[in-house]
């Protein structure tokens, strides 16, 4: 089992900004500076349904108290019942290794990716500041230390795993592993101590995930659920969110972080060089998925809603009050940014330098670069008129 980290005010009070682009970081800084000084509305006193008291200006106090119920948690959950299921087939696989139980861990890693392209719209908190982000989906792979370990001669354990970097865990390792740098693995490919490595990975890959999931619901080491930190936004002794604005601004800032790390780079990146190398999934030849599913992600932040059939109140309908236009563009945005990319022939990867399926990426970062200019060009203007 893997150690589990503390959580500690500092690490929680620094969460709204460590995972910003530069570009980003500006644009947060001056959301909060415009919703600090741009609210002027009276500060009421709501008991949330967390359990906690949160100061409310600009009605926003249902939302932050929502989001984690009905959208974060719900996710992360669904991807704790899909790393169970990689755990489960990887364990299968290296018990008796054959074309069956590899295909079956291969399909199970690509489920997993699902919620988890879909929680990349609200990685902040926990998976930013205790590490979990960088311990699940950490890339591109140390290839090269990744290759020491597997030629090693040191038993291969939970410890192994634990003193690794996250280059050399997580998905894109065990994805490296199951699939191969060339798509192309087959079960007699595996040495003993690919398979005694894949299976320790897939184990903390599931444990890690548990403990995020936990982070948010419950809390871990006896620090507080991370739902009731952002629900009690404002609370005197939140030093995380001193006021309801800034939790909001968190959930935005999401949003765009999202879009920006869509468009600007799983997408553009590669769009760039016309060849597999930034990918993200170029292993399993899943990267399109992941774009899609990011958006899927950023559209479920949006609505205040998740895969798992869960809702609550909403960013849309916080916008709709202000300006109702705006939030059906950025509706009609989000979904035809899902619908471009949805366009993208799959797999890119073989066909990264094709120019029919070069003209759907562009297509595509056009589409969310659409999304995110919106955002940034038109609900910070709201925002600072409300």
């Amino acid at each position: 089992m893997l150690s589990k980290k503390t959580i500690n005010p500092q690490a929680l009070e620094v969460s709204v900004v460590q995972r910003r682009t530069p570009k980003t970081l500006s644009l947060m800084g001056a959301v909060l500076a415009v919703l600090l000084l741009g609210t002027g509305c009276e500060t009421t006193t709501t008991t949330s349904e967390s359990g906690g008291s949160s100061s409310s200006a600009g009605g926003n106090v249902q939302l932050i108290s929502d989001f984690p119920e009905q959208v974060v948690i719900p996710t992360y959950k669904l991807l704790v019942e899909k790393s169970n299921t990689l755990k489960t087939k990887v364990d299968a696989f290296t018990a008796d290794a054959n074309v069956e139980t590899l295909k079956a861990a291969q399909v199970a890693w690509t489920e997993a990716r699902e919620p988890w392209e879909q929680s990349e719209a609200f990685a902040f908190g926990p998976a930013e500041s205790l590490g979990y982000d960088g311990d699940l989906d950490d890339w591109p792979v140390n290839e090269t230390d990744l290759k020491g370990v597997l030629k090693g001669a040191a038993p291969i354990s939970a410890e192994t795993v634990e003193g690794l970097q996250t280059t050399q865990k997580g998905f894109h390792t065990i994805e490296l592993l199951l699939f191969g740098s060339d798509n192309n693995k087959t079960a007699a490919d595996f040495s003993d101590r690919e398979k005694q490595l894949v299976q320790q990975l897939a184990t903390a890959f599931d444990q890690t995930a548990n403990d995020l999931v936990t982070s948010w619901s419950e809390g871990i080491d006896g620090n507080p659920a991370y739902k009731t930190v952002l629900a009690t936004a404002g609370s005197e002794d939140n030093s995380a969110y001193p006021t309801s604005q800034s939790a909001l601004e968190e959930i935005v800032g999401g949003i765009i972080g999202c879009l920006d790390e869509v468009g600007n780079e799983k997408i553009g990146e590669p769009l760039k060089a016309k060849t597999t190398d930034d990918l993200e999934s170029r292993f399993s030849h899943t990267s399109a998925t992941d774009f899609k599913n990011n958006l899927i992600g950023a559209q479920n932040a949006y609505l205040g809603k998740s895969k798992a059939g869960t809702s609550g109140a909403s960013l849309s309908a916080w916008l709709a009050e202000k300006d109702a236009d705006l939030d059906a563009q950025i509706q009609k945005e989000l979904q035809a940014a899902i619908d471009a990319v949805a366009a993208i022939p799959a797999p890119i990867e073989p066909k990264i330098s094709e120019e029919a399926a070069l003209a759907q990426m562009q297509s595509a970062q056009d589409a969310v670069l659409t999304a995110f200019s919106t955002f940034e060009e038109q609900v910070l203007p709201l925002v600072e008129s409300s």
